[in-house]
């Protein structure tokens, strides 16, 4: 994954919104803003798809990116 905005795309955001019981247009602006607040780092490790393969580094890494 090389950005936020991508995770939220390959997660799907209706699907994203649903698993961290967030509305759905909190995930879309997340997207837009290409940003994952940090206190939800540990529910989206928790909860995102295993094929995506995220890890704590990778949101730290974007996070620094930003």
């Amino acid at each position: 994954m090389e950005s936020n905005a991508e995770i939220v795309k390959v997660w799907g955001r209706d699907k994203m919104a649903e698993a961290l019981s967030v509305p759905k247009e909190t995930v879309r602006s997340w997207q837009r803003l290409d940003t994952l607040p940090k206190e939800y780092w540990k529910d989206i490790l928790r909860c995102a798809p295993r094929d995506m393969a995220l890890s704590p580094e990778l949101l730290i890494n974007l996070a620094a990116r930003n």
